[in-house]
């Protein structure tokens, strides 16, 4: 099937791994295999889709992840160990993953232990994206899907945010950016699984729900019971319509607004948060 690649020692994982190198000729074959067929029935295209997507990942690497996601700008990935010298993570371009990981996340550590730990369990590529002028850091993770198939999931985070300001929206509800989101933003500004809404949202997205839901409210003359829209800062969508959102200005507790009932349940720390739900890898 071709010559082996192997990618180094700081290049990804502590031991060598070796990779089949994904030539032209195969890489057509895949482009017409990975398409869906909508007229055959969508749960057996979906099963023969995801497992050709992770048979090339697992075979061919780096190099089949960017023909997996050729939709998604894979031309300007780049993966740890060849990062640019403008990338924000230059600094750590010689790290395995696990050292990247740890460096990385380091000013939260003790906040996340749980997250960090999953991540460097199942993250088995980090690579950068240049997009717009703009850079992204992609953490491919292995995964399990619901029916207990092998897959992989990606967590995306945004470049480093060091002095976080309020957006619009907050300014025009009077709100801060609360304390413990400004410590992740240096991080990563913006993570988790931004194709599929489930993620914290970036500095500039995050919003107090006021403003979508007070109009409502006053058409409809109801108001949620024990709370107000001006108290609840969104953060964190599920995908589903319910968002896990900051409760009240100058506060670190979070609580889950759910979207049907508007009720609002489970007030938890955000670091304590996103340690629990983020750490959680495989589907249920």
């Amino acid at each position: 099937m071709g010559i082996l690649s192997f990618f180094g020692v700081n290049s990804q994982n502590n031991k060598k791994e070796s990779y089949e190198n994904l030539i032209s000729e195969l890489e057509i074959k895949y482009r017409n295999e990975l398409k869906r067929d909508s007229e055959k029935e969508f749960n057996s295209e979906f099963i023969r889709t995801t497992n050709l997507e992770n048979v090339i990942i697992k075979k061919y690497g780096f190099q089949g992840i960017k023909l997996v996601f050729e939709s998604r700008n894979s031309s300007n990935f780049h993966k740890l160990g060849e990062l640019p010298k403008d990338c924000p993570w230059i600094s750590l371009n010689d790290k395995t993953i696990a050292e990247f990981i740890t460096e990385n996340f380091k000013p939260i550590s003790k906040d996340i232990p749980n997250l960090i730990a999953s991540l460097k369990d199942r993250c088995k590529f980090i690579f950068a994206e240049n997009k717009e002028n703009t850079w992204h850091l992609h953490y491919l993770l292995d995964m399990k899907l619901y029916d207990d198939r092998d897959y992989f999931k990606i967590y995306t985070g945004g470049a480093p945010l060091l002095n976080a300001e309020p957006n619009k929206n907050l300014k025009e509800f009077n709100w801060n950016v609360p304390n413990d989101l400004k410590t992740f933003y240096k991080i990563h500004n913006g993570f988790g699984e931004i194709y599929d809404a489930y993620f914290v949202m970036a500095n500039d997205d995050i919003k107090v729900m006021a403003e979508m839901m007070n109009p409502i409210c006053k058409e409809q003359n109801v108001q949620p019971d024990g709370y107000s829209f001006n108290d609840l800062l969104e953060f964190y969508p599920d995908g589903a319509g319910n968002a896990q959102c900051f409760y009240k200005n100058n506060s670190n507790s979070t609580v889950d607004w759910d979207h049907e009932i508007w009720e609002i349940s489970g007030e938890t720390g955000f670091f304590e948060f996103i340690n629990q739900r983020m750490s959680e890898i495989d589907e249920e």
